[in-house]
Protein backbone atom coordinates (compact mmCIF):
# COMPACT_ATOMS: atom_id res chain seq x y z
CA UNK A 1 0.00 0.00 0.00
CA UNK A 2 1.00 3.19 -0.85
CA UNK A 3 0.10 6.63 0.50
CA UNK A 4 1.18 9.53 -1.21
CA UNK A 5 0.77 11.75 -4.48
CA UNK A 6 3.02 10.28 -7.65
CA UNK A 7 4.05 13.95 -8.84
CA UNK A 8 7.55 14.20 -9.35
CA UNK A 9 8.59 11.14 -8.01
CA UNK A 10 10.25 8.24 -10.19
CA UNK A 11 7.69 5.45 -10.10
CA UNK A 12 10.27 3.07 -10.57
CA UNK A 13 11.56 3.42 -7.21
CA UNK A 14 8.36 2.97 -5.29
CA UNK A 15 8.25 -0.69 -5.22
CA UNK A 16 11.87 -1.00 -5.04
CA UNK A 17 12.73 -4.07 -3.24
CA UNK A 18 14.69 -3.58 -0.07
CA UNK A 19 17.79 -5.57 -1.33
CA UNK A 20 18.30 -2.77 -3.54
CA UNK A 21 18.78 -0.34 -0.10
CA UNK A 22 17.04 2.44 -1.76
CA UNK A 23 16.31 5.29 0.67
CA UNK A 24 12.73 6.11 0.47
CA UNK A 25 11.17 9.58 2.00
CA UNK A 26 8.14 9.94 -0.19
CA UNK A 27 5.91 7.82 0.67
CA UNK A 28 4.47 5.84 3.08
CA UNK A 29 5.10 1.64 1.98
CA UNK A 30 3.06 -1.57 3.46
CA UNK A 31 2.13 0.25 6.80
CA UNK A 32 2.48 -1.04 10.34
CA UNK A 33 -0.66 0.68 11.99
CA UNK A 34 -4.40 0.68 10.54
CA UNK A 35 -6.70 3.29 10.02
CA UNK A 36 -8.49 4.90 12.90
CA UNK A 37 -11.97 3.67 12.33
CA UNK A 38 -10.58 0.01 12.67
CA UNK A 39 -9.79 0.77 16.37
CA UNK A 40 -13.30 2.82 17.42
CA UNK A 41 -15.32 -0.19 15.56
CA UNK A 42 -13.06 -2.53 17.98
CA UNK A 43 -13.93 0.03 21.05
CA UNK A 44 -17.65 -0.62 20.30
CA UNK A 45 -17.91 -4.42 20.29
CA UNK A 46 -17.14 -3.91 23.66
CA UNK A 47 -20.04 -3.02 24.62
CA UNK A 48 -23.10 -5.35 24.75
CA UNK A 49 -26.23 -4.62 22.81
CA UNK A 50 -24.25 -2.06 20.60
CA UNK A 51 -23.94 -1.44 16.77
CA UNK A 52 -21.38 0.54 14.82
CA UNK A 53 -22.14 2.21 11.39
CA UNK A 54 -19.11 3.68 9.60
CA UNK A 55 -20.42 7.16 7.67
CA UNK A 56 -18.53 6.53 4.40
CA UNK A 57 -18.75 3.79 1.57
CA UNK A 58 -19.33 0.27 1.58
CA UNK A 59 -15.88 -0.61 1.33
CA UNK A 60 -15.05 0.75 4.23
CA UNK A 61 -17.19 -1.50 6.46
CA UNK A 62 -16.40 -4.21 4.48
CA UNK A 63 -13.19 -4.15 5.25
CA UNK A 64 -13.13 -3.62 8.46
CA UNK A 65 -15.25 -6.83 8.97
CA UNK A 66 -12.51 -8.83 6.90
CA UNK A 67 -9.93 -7.72 9.08
CA UNK A 68 -11.81 -8.59 12.10
CA UNK A 69 -13.35 -11.53 11.73
CA UNK A 70 -10.53 -13.33 10.41
CA UNK A 71 -7.78 -12.32 13.21
CA UNK A 72 -10.98 -12.78 15.60
CA UNK A 73 -12.68 -15.89 13.99
CA UNK A 74 -16.05 -14.34 14.96
CA UNK A 75 -18.58 -12.84 13.12
CA UNK A 76 -18.98 -9.14 13.09
CA UNK A 77 -21.90 -6.73 12.00
CA UNK A 78 -20.51 -3.50 11.01
CA UNK A 79 -23.00 -1.01 9.43
CA UNK A 80 -22.70 1.52 6.77
CA UNK A 81 -24.55 4.44 5.06
CA UNK A 82 -22.94 3.60 1.91
CA UNK A 83 -21.83 6.38 0.16
CA UNK A 84 -21.67 7.12 -3.80
CA UNK A 85 -20.48 9.41 -6.07
CA UNK A 86 -23.55 10.90 -5.73
CA UNK A 87 -23.64 11.27 -1.96
CA UNK A 88 -20.18 12.65 -1.97
CA UNK A 89 -21.47 15.96 -4.67
CA UNK A 90 -24.61 16.61 -2.76
CA UNK A 91 -23.89 15.15 0.95
CA UNK A 92 -24.43 12.32 3.64
CA UNK A 93 -27.28 13.31 5.36
CA UNK A 94 -30.05 11.36 4.36
CA UNK A 95 -28.29 8.23 4.16
CA UNK A 96 -26.80 8.71 7.65
CA UNK A 97 -30.70 9.36 8.74
CA UNK A 98 -31.76 5.96 6.79
CA UNK A 99 -28.80 4.20 8.01
CA UNK A 100 -29.87 5.27 11.43
CA UNK A 101 -33.71 4.53 11.00
CA UNK A 102 -32.50 1.03 9.24
CA UNK A 103 -30.23 -0.11 12.09
CA UNK A 104 -33.21 0.58 14.77
CA UNK A 105 -36.27 -1.15 13.25
CA UNK A 106 -33.83 -3.98 12.55
CA UNK A 107 -31.61 -4.87 15.00
CA UNK A 108 -32.92 -2.39 18.53
CA UNK A 109 -29.46 -1.81 19.29
CA UNK A 110 -28.93 -0.72 23.42
CA UNK A 111 -26.35 1.71 21.65
CA UNK A 112 -25.46 3.13 18.08
CA UNK A 113 -22.16 4.52 17.29
CA UNK A 114 -21.47 6.43 14.25
CA UNK A 115 -18.21 6.84 12.81
CA UNK A 116 -16.57 8.98 10.10
CA UNK A 117 -14.15 8.15 7.38
CA UNK A 118 -12.02 9.95 5.19
CA UNK A 119 -14.91 10.67 2.65
CA UNK A 120 -17.13 11.90 4.76
CA UNK A 121 -14.64 14.10 6.76
CA UNK A 122 -13.33 15.32 3.49
CA UNK A 123 -16.41 16.87 2.57
CA UNK A 124 -17.58 18.05 6.01
CA UNK A 125 -20.47 16.01 6.93
CA UNK A 126 -21.84 17.43 10.12
CA UNK A 127 -22.29 13.59 12.15
CA UNK A 128 -23.22 15.52 15.44
CA UNK A 129 -25.96 18.26 13.62
CA UNK A 130 -26.99 14.99 11.05
CA UNK A 131 -27.76 12.57 14.53
CA UNK A 132 -29.61 15.90 16.00
CA UNK A 133 -31.90 15.81 13.13
CA UNK A 134 -32.60 12.44 13.13
CA UNK A 135 -33.76 12.19 16.70
CA UNK A 136 -36.28 15.29 16.13
CA UNK A 137 -37.46 13.44 13.14
CA UNK A 138 -38.18 10.73 14.43
CA UNK A 139 -39.22 10.74 18.59
CA UNK A 140 -39.38 7.33 19.19
CA UNK A 141 -35.55 6.79 19.30
CA UNK A 142 -35.06 9.68 21.46
CA UNK A 143 -34.02 8.16 24.29
CA UNK A 144 -31.51 5.32 22.52
CA UNK A 145 -28.13 6.51 22.85
CA UNK A 146 -25.68 7.56 19.39
CA UNK A 147 -22.30 8.33 19.82
CA UNK A 148 -20.92 10.34 17.09
CA UNK A 149 -17.36 9.51 17.07
CA UNK A 150 -14.95 11.88 14.45
CA UNK A 151 -12.39 9.08 12.67
CA UNK A 152 -10.75 10.19 9.70
CA UNK A 153 -8.82 7.52 7.81
CA UNK A 154 -5.84 9.70 6.84
CA UNK A 155 -4.81 10.92 9.71
CA UNK A 156 -3.76 8.97 13.00
CA UNK A 157 -4.42 5.25 13.37
CA UNK A 158 -6.38 2.57 14.74
CA UNK A 159 -5.01 3.75 18.51
CA UNK A 160 -6.55 6.88 18.10
CA UNK A 161 -9.75 5.79 16.81
CA UNK A 162 -10.04 3.45 19.85
CA UNK A 163 -9.13 6.01 22.30
CA UNK A 164 -11.64 8.75 20.55
CA UNK A 165 -14.37 5.87 20.68
CA UNK A 166 -13.74 4.88 24.27
CA UNK A 167 -13.86 9.03 25.05
CA UNK A 168 -16.86 9.76 23.20
CA UNK A 169 -18.49 7.01 24.95
CA UNK A 170 -17.58 7.73 28.75
CA UNK A 171 -18.34 11.80 27.71
CA UNK A 172 -21.76 11.25 26.30
CA UNK A 173 -22.54 8.88 28.52
CA UNK A 174 -21.54 10.03 31.59
CA UNK A 175 -22.92 13.87 30.78
CA UNK A 176 -25.74 12.96 29.66
CA UNK A 177 -26.91 10.81 32.77
CA UNK A 178 -28.10 12.44 36.22
CA UNK A 179 -27.05 9.12 37.58
CA UNK A 180 -23.50 10.04 37.33
CA UNK A 181 -21.63 11.15 40.16
CA UNK A 182 -25.18 11.75 41.89
CA UNK A 183 -25.86 8.54 43.41
CA UNK A 184 -22.40 8.02 45.33
CA UNK A 185 -22.95 7.53 48.83
CA UNK A 186 -20.14 7.18 51.64
CA UNK A 187 -18.53 4.44 51.50
CA UNK A 188 -20.36 3.23 47.92
CA UNK A 189 -17.74 1.64 45.04
CA UNK A 190 -14.67 2.45 47.20
CA UNK A 191 -13.02 -0.29 45.94
CA UNK A 192 -14.57 -0.32 42.05
CA UNK A 193 -11.83 0.24 39.61
CA UNK A 194 -12.36 1.56 36.07
CA UNK A 195 -9.87 -0.49 33.40
CA UNK A 196 -9.31 1.21 30.04
CA UNK A 197 -7.73 -2.08 28.31
CA UNK A 198 -6.97 -0.61 24.75
CA UNK A 199 -6.86 -3.20 21.83
CA UNK A 200 -5.75 -6.22 23.69
CA UNK A 201 -6.84 -9.95 22.63
CA UNK A 202 -9.77 -10.79 24.51
CA UNK A 203 -7.71 -13.50 26.43
CA UNK A 204 -5.40 -10.63 27.87
CA UNK A 205 -8.93 -9.10 28.43
CA UNK A 206 -10.29 -12.15 30.82
CA UNK A 207 -6.74 -12.29 32.28
CA UNK A 208 -6.70 -9.01 33.65
CA UNK A 209 -10.17 -9.34 34.57
CA UNK A 210 -9.07 -12.83 36.75
CA UNK A 211 -6.32 -10.75 38.32
CA UNK A 212 -8.79 -8.25 39.77
CA UNK A 213 -11.09 -10.92 40.92
CA UNK A 214 -8.61 -12.29 43.03
CA UNK A 215 -7.52 -8.93 44.33
CA UNK A 216 -11.24 -8.44 45.32
CA UNK A 217 -11.68 -5.35 43.41
CA UNK A 218 -15.34 -4.68 41.89
CA UNK A 219 -14.56 -3.21 37.95
CA UNK A 220 -15.85 -1.91 34.84
CA UNK A 221 -14.22 -3.16 31.70
CA UNK A 222 -14.26 0.04 29.17
CA UNK A 223 -14.51 -2.06 26.67
CA UNK A 224 -15.20 -5.89 27.41
CA UNK A 225 -14.59 -7.87 24.43
CA UNK A 226 -13.44 -11.11 26.54
CA UNK A 227 -17.00 -12.68 25.25
CA UNK A 228 -17.92 -10.52 21.79
CA UNK A 229 -14.76 -11.22 20.15
CA UNK A 230 -13.81 -15.09 21.29
CA UNK A 231 -17.50 -16.60 22.30
CA UNK A 232 -18.76 -20.01 22.55
CA UNK A 233 -20.15 -21.95 19.84
CA UNK A 234 -23.90 -22.29 21.20
CA UNK A 235 -25.44 -22.39 18.11
CA UNK A 236 -27.50 -19.06 18.40
CA UNK A 237 -27.18 -16.36 15.84
CA UNK A 238 -26.83 -12.79 17.18
CA UNK A 239 -26.03 -9.83 15.15
CA UNK A 240 -24.95 -7.48 18.12
CA UNK A 241 -22.36 -8.21 20.98
CA UNK A 242 -24.18 -10.15 23.51
CA UNK A 243 -21.98 -9.82 26.22
CA UNK A 244 -19.34 -6.75 26.77
CA UNK A 245 -19.77 -3.47 28.95
CA UNK A 246 -23.58 -2.32 29.85
CA UNK A 247 -24.83 0.78 29.14
CA UNK A 248 -25.50 1.32 33.14
CA UNK A 249 -22.18 0.39 34.14
CA UNK A 250 -20.39 2.68 31.56
CA UNK A 251 -22.79 5.73 32.89
CA UNK A 252 -21.75 4.80 36.83
CA UNK A 253 -18.11 4.55 36.08
CA UNK A 254 -17.86 8.18 37.49
CA UNK A 255 -18.66 6.83 40.47
CA UNK A 256 -15.12 4.74 40.56
CA UNK A 257 -12.78 4.90 43.06
CA UNK A 258 -10.34 5.25 39.89
CA UNK A 259 -9.36 4.70 36.63
CA UNK A 260 -6.04 2.92 35.46
CA UNK A 261 -5.85 3.04 31.45
CA UNK A 262 -3.59 -0.03 30.36
CA UNK A 263 -2.22 1.28 27.34
CA UNK A 264 -0.79 4.81 27.63
CA UNK A 265 -2.34 5.84 24.23
CA UNK A 266 -5.77 5.41 25.06
CA UNK A 267 -6.17 7.34 28.50
CA UNK A 268 -8.15 10.36 27.24
CA UNK A 269 -11.23 9.00 28.86
CA UNK A 270 -9.67 8.33 32.12
CA UNK A 271 -8.62 11.85 32.16
CA UNK A 272 -11.86 13.03 31.18
CA UNK A 273 -13.14 11.23 34.50
CA UNK A 274 -10.66 12.65 36.67
CA UNK A 275 -11.10 16.23 35.50
CA UNK A 276 -15.28 16.26 35.08
CA UNK A 277 -15.57 13.79 38.34
CA UNK A 278 -12.42 13.57 40.31
CA UNK A 279 -11.71 10.10 39.58
CA UNK A 280 -8.29 9.30 39.92
CA UNK A 281 -6.41 8.63 36.45
CA UNK A 282 -3.08 6.23 36.14
CA UNK A 283 -2.21 5.75 32.84
CA UNK A 284 -0.30 2.35 31.84
CA UNK A 285 2.03 0.65 31.15
CA UNK A 286 0.63 -2.16 29.51
CA UNK A 287 1.12 -5.13 31.97
CA UNK A 288 3.49 -6.96 30.31
CA UNK A 289 6.65 -9.00 32.21
CA UNK A 290 7.57 -8.58 35.47
CA UNK A 291 8.66 -4.78 36.29
CA UNK A 292 5.01 -3.61 34.13
CA UNK A 293 2.92 -6.37 35.63
CA UNK A 294 4.37 -5.53 39.47
CA UNK A 295 3.24 -0.99 38.69
CA UNK A 296 -0.19 -2.71 37.63
CA UNK A 297 -0.24 -4.50 40.60
CA UNK A 298 0.21 -2.08 42.61
CA UNK A 299 -1.69 0.70 41.33
CA UNK A 300 -4.51 -1.33 41.76
CA UNK A 301 -4.13 -2.11 45.59
CA UNK A 302 -2.72 1.78 45.84
CA UNK A 303 -6.27 2.80 44.45
CA UNK A 304 -8.41 -0.16 46.14
CA UNK A 305 -6.33 -0.34 49.81
CA UNK A 306 -6.74 -3.90 49.34
CA UNK A 307 -3.94 -6.13 49.86
CA UNK A 308 -1.96 -8.50 46.98
CA UNK A 309 -3.07 -12.09 47.25
CA UNK A 310 -0.73 -15.04 47.68
CA UNK A 311 -2.02 -16.40 44.56
CA UNK A 312 -0.80 -13.58 42.71
CA UNK A 313 2.12 -13.59 44.95
CA UNK A 314 3.14 -17.76 43.57
CA UNK A 315 2.46 -16.82 39.98
CA UNK A 316 5.03 -13.98 40.21
CA UNK A 317 7.60 -16.55 41.70
CA UNK A 318 6.46 -18.68 39.27
CA UNK A 319 7.29 -16.15 36.13
CA UNK A 320 10.58 -15.77 37.63
CA UNK A 321 11.39 -19.41 37.91
CA UNK A 322 10.55 -19.53 33.71
CA UNK A 323 12.73 -16.66 33.37
CA UNK A 324 16.05 -18.63 35.10
CA UNK A 325 14.57 -21.76 33.16
CA UNK A 326 14.79 -20.64 29.89
CA UNK A 327 17.92 -17.69 30.73
CA UNK A 328 21.05 -20.34 28.91
CA UNK A 329 18.61 -20.23 25.68
CA UNK A 330 17.31 -16.86 25.38
CA UNK A 331 20.49 -14.92 27.30
CA UNK A 332 21.92 -11.70 24.44
CA UNK A 333 19.58 -13.16 21.71
CA UNK A 334 18.65 -10.52 19.42
CA UNK A 335 15.08 -9.23 18.72
CA UNK A 336 13.28 -7.08 16.55
CA UNK A 337 10.04 -5.93 16.73
CA UNK A 338 7.39 -3.95 15.48
CA UNK A 339 3.26 -3.07 16.56
CA UNK A 340 1.62 -1.02 18.64
CA UNK A 341 3.49 1.23 20.81
CA UNK A 342 2.57 -0.17 24.16
CA UNK A 343 2.94 -3.61 22.79
CA UNK A 344 6.34 -2.75 21.38
CA UNK A 345 7.79 -0.86 24.60
CA UNK A 346 6.16 -3.58 27.32
CA UNK A 347 7.56 -6.09 25.47
CA UNK A 348 11.03 -4.63 25.05
CA UNK A 349 10.79 -3.75 28.66
CA UNK A 350 10.41 -7.90 29.45
CA UNK A 351 12.99 -9.43 27.14
CA UNK A 352 15.48 -6.50 28.21
CA UNK A 353 14.58 -7.81 31.30
CA UNK A 354 15.22 -11.50 30.86
CA UNK A 355 18.75 -10.50 28.93
CA UNK A 356 17.50 -10.35 25.22
CA UNK A 357 18.80 -7.52 23.30
CA UNK A 358 16.69 -5.25 20.67
CA UNK A 359 18.11 -4.39 17.75
CA UNK A 360 15.01 -2.52 15.64
CA UNK A 361 11.94 -1.05 17.30
CA UNK A 362 9.23 0.10 15.13
CA UNK A 363 5.39 1.48 15.69
CA UNK A 364 3.23 3.30 13.01
CA UNK A 365 2.38 5.73 15.32
CA UNK A 366 4.23 9.01 16.36
CA UNK A 367 4.47 9.32 19.91
CA UNK A 368 6.73 10.94 22.36
CA UNK A 369 5.73 8.18 24.74
CA UNK A 370 6.86 5.47 23.08
CA UNK A 371 9.82 7.38 22.69
CA UNK A 372 10.35 8.29 26.41
CA UNK A 373 9.95 4.65 27.30
CA UNK A 374 12.34 3.51 25.09
CA UNK A 375 14.95 6.04 26.50
CA UNK A 376 13.80 4.79 29.79
CA UNK A 377 14.60 1.33 28.78
CA UNK A 378 18.38 1.87 26.83
CA UNK A 379 19.38 4.19 29.72
CA UNK A 380 18.37 0.84 31.85
CA UNK A 381 20.07 -1.83 30.25
CA UNK A 382 22.83 -0.12 28.11
CA UNK A 383 20.87 -1.33 25.14
CA UNK A 384 20.66 1.05 21.89
CA UNK A 385 17.96 -0.05 19.04
CA UNK A 386 17.04 1.52 16.12
CA UNK A 387 13.36 3.44 17.30
CA UNK A 388 11.20 3.82 14.62
CA UNK A 389 8.30 5.83 15.97
CA UNK A 390 6.21 6.33 12.85
CA UNK A 391 7.85 4.21 10.81
CA UNK A 392 6.88 1.90 8.25
CA UNK A 393 7.68 -2.03 7.70
CA UNK A 394 9.48 -0.95 4.43
CA UNK A 395 12.33 1.36 6.48
CA UNK A 396 11.63 -1.62 9.44
CA UNK A 397 13.08 -4.45 7.19
CA UNK A 398 15.77 -1.62 5.50
CA UNK A 399 16.95 -1.14 9.08
CA UNK A 400 16.68 -4.74 10.41
CA UNK A 401 18.85 -5.74 7.25
CA UNK A 402 21.64 -3.56 8.83
CA UNK A 403 21.43 -4.63 12.82
CA UNK A 404 20.14 -8.16 12.17
CA UNK A 405 17.73 -10.07 14.43
CA UNK A 406 17.53 -13.73 16.04
CA UNK A 407 14.08 -13.02 16.28
CA UNK A 408 11.01 -11.13 14.89
CA UNK A 409 8.23 -10.18 16.83
CA UNK A 410 4.86 -8.59 15.10
CA UNK A 411 1.57 -9.16 13.30
CA UNK A 412 1.28 -11.25 10.03
CA UNK A 413 2.18 -8.76 7.90
CA UNK A 414 5.70 -9.33 8.70
CA UNK A 415 6.08 -12.85 7.86
CA UNK A 416 7.92 -12.01 4.52
CA UNK A 417 10.47 -10.59 6.22
CA UNK A 418 10.78 -13.18 8.38
CA UNK A 419 11.28 -15.39 5.66
CA UNK A 420 13.63 -12.96 2.68
CA UNK A 421 15.83 -12.78 6.51
CA UNK A 422 15.38 -16.21 7.62
CA UNK A 423 14.10 -15.52 10.88
CA UNK A 424 11.50 -16.91 12.96
CA UNK A 425 8.50 -15.00 13.61
CA UNK A 426 6.67 -14.92 16.54
CA UNK A 427 2.80 -13.71 16.00
CA UNK A 428 1.56 -10.87 18.20
CA UNK A 429 -0.53 -7.88 18.10
CA UNK A 430 -3.47 -7.41 15.48
CA UNK A 431 -3.67 -8.73 13.12
CA UNK A 432 -2.73 -12.08 12.83
CA UNK A 433 -4.64 -13.86 10.25
CA UNK A 434 -1.89 -16.83 9.28
CA UNK A 435 -2.34 -18.73 12.36
CA UNK A 436 -5.28 -19.81 14.55
CA UNK A 437 -6.04 -18.47 18.18
CA UNK A 438 -5.36 -15.14 17.94
CA UNK A 439 -8.35 -13.77 20.03
CA UNK A 440 -6.37 -16.93 22.73
CA UNK A 441 -2.74 -15.11 22.70
CA UNK A 442 -2.14 -14.02 26.30
CA UNK A 443 0.70 -11.37 27.05
CA UNK A 444 -0.28 -10.23 29.69
CA UNK A 445 0.07 -10.52 33.48
CA UNK A 446 2.37 -12.80 35.59
CA UNK A 447 0.90 -16.20 34.28
CA UNK A 448 0.84 -15.00 30.55
CA UNK A 449 4.16 -13.83 30.73
CA UNK A 450 5.18 -17.53 31.37
CA UNK A 451 3.88 -18.46 28.62
CA UNK A 452 5.32 -15.95 26.79
CA UNK A 453 8.65 -16.72 27.90
CA UNK A 454 8.29 -20.52 27.18
CA UNK A 455 6.47 -19.51 23.76
CA UNK A 456 9.76 -17.48 23.13
CA UNK A 457 12.45 -19.79 24.04
CA UNK A 458 10.84 -22.39 22.27
CA UNK A 459 11.12 -20.82 19.39
CA UNK A 460 14.67 -20.08 19.97
CA UNK A 461 15.06 -23.75 20.19
CA UNK A 462 13.61 -24.99 17.51
CA UNK A 463 15.75 -22.82 15.24
CA UNK A 464 18.82 -22.62 16.66
CA UNK A 465 19.27 -25.39 19.09
CA UNK A 466 17.58 -28.47 16.37
CA UNK A 467 19.16 -27.30 13.47
CA UNK A 468 22.98 -26.59 15.27
CA UNK A 469 23.07 -28.48 18.43
CA UNK A 470 23.71 -27.08 21.79
CA UNK A 471 27.46 -26.01 21.44
CA UNK A 472 26.39 -23.30 18.89
CA UNK A 473 23.84 -22.31 21.30
CA UNK A 474 25.62 -20.94 24.23
CA UNK A 475 27.53 -17.93 23.72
Amino acid sequence: MVNNSFSDVDINKIFTTPENNVEKHFAVINPSRMCQPMGAIQAFLGVSGSMPIIHGSQGCSTYMRFQLCRHYREPVNVASTSMNEGTVVYGGENNLIKALKNVFQEYNPQLVAVTSSCLTETIGDDILGIIKKFKVSNPEFEEKPIIPILTPSYSGSHVEGYDKAVFSLVENLTNCNPLSKLNKTDGEEKNKLNIVTGIISPADVTEIKNILTEIGSEFTIITDTSESLNAPLTGEVSFLPSNGTSIEDIVNCANACGTISISKHADSAGKFLEKKFGVKSISGPLPVGVQNTDTFINSLCDLTGLEVPETIENDRGRLLDAIVDAHAYNYQRRFAIYGDPDIVSGITRFLSEIGMIPTVLCTGIYSNRFKEDIKEISDKTGNSPVVMAGGDLFDFHMELKKTGADILIGNSYGSRIAKEEKIPLFRLGFPVFDRLGAQRISIMGYRAGIYLVDSLTNIILDRYYDESGYENMTR
